[in-house]
C-alpha cells in the first residue's frame, strides 16, 4: 500500500483536493485490484461525494472519535491492517483532522505500520487565512508545514499577488526542501501536481 497523508488546518480545502487526487488515481488505475481507500479523520466541508463513490474500487473509512496523531493512533494501525487484509488497495489517502501533526502520524506508521510501500505527507496551506492562522496557532501551522513533503498553498484566487508571494516565501523558510505549489481547489488541479505527489505516473 502507498499512503498519502493530507495535513492542514480545518477549512484549508483538504477534502476538495483529496477528491481531485482520488479521481486522478482512479483514472490512472493500472491493476485489477481495488485502487483507492480514503480514511477520514474529520468531516470535511463537502465530504466524500457520490461522484467519487460511483467509481469502482473506492472505499471510505471514518475515524471520528478523536485525532489520529494522538488518541487514535492505534485505531489507525488497526484500520490499515484491516484494509490491507480485506481490500489490499494500491493507495490509501488519510485525511487528518485540522489539529493533527502529520509528523506524529508518520512516526507511528514507521514504527508500527505493516505492508506499507511508501508514505508521503501533503500539507494544504490556507492562503486566505494564512496570516491569521500563523499568528493564532503558530506551533501547529509551523509543524504542519515543516512535516510536508509537498506543500499546496490553496485559495490563491482569494489572495493578492503581493501577499501570495509573502506566504510563499514564509512557507519556503519553514520547509525549504518540500515541493511547493499554489492552486485553487475550486478549479481543476494540474495533473502534474498529482504526478509529483504520487511519484508513480511520471
Amino acid at each position: 500500500m502507498n499512503l498519502i497523508i493530507f495535513g492542514g488546518f480545518l477549512g484549508s480545502g483538504k477534502t476538495s483536493l483529496i477528491l481531485s487526487l482520488s479521481h486522478f488515481l482512479l483514472e490512472n488505475k493500472n491493476s485489477v485490484k481495488s485502487n483507492v481507500v480514503i480514511i477520514e479523520n474529520e468531516i470535511g466541508e463537502i465530504g466524500v461525494d457520490d461522484k467519487v463513490l460511483e467509481y469502482s474500487g473506492l472505499s471510505v473509512r471514518e475515524l471520528f472519535s478523536g485525532c489520529i496523531c494522538c488518541q487514535l493512533s492505534s485505531d489507525l494501525i488497526i484500520t490499515l491492517n484491516d484494509i490491507h487484509e480485506k481490500i489490499d488497495p494500491e493507495w490509501v489517502i488519510i485525511e487528518t483532522t485540522g489539529l493533527a501533526y502529520p509528523g506524529r502520524i508518520l512516526s507511528t506508521l514507521k514504527e508500527y505500520g505493516k505492508n506499507i510501500d511508501s508514505i508521503k505527507i501533503v500539507t494544504v496551506v490556507d492562503g486566505e487565512r494564512f496570516k491569521e492562522l500563523i499568528a493564532v496557532t503558530p506551533v501547529l501551522i509551523t509543524n504542519q508545514i515543516a512535516d510536508g513533503d509537498i506543500i499546496l498553498i490553496n485559495k490563491m484566487d482569494l489572495v493578492k499577488e503581493k501577499e501570495l508571494e509573502q506566504i510563499k516565501n514564509h512557507v519556503k523558510k519553514l520547509n525549504p526542501t518540500a515541493g511547493l505549489h499554489m492552486l485553487s481547489a475550486n478549479t481543476s488541479t494540474d495533473k502534474d501536481i498529482w504526478k509529483e505527489v504520487t511519484g508513480k505516473y511520471e
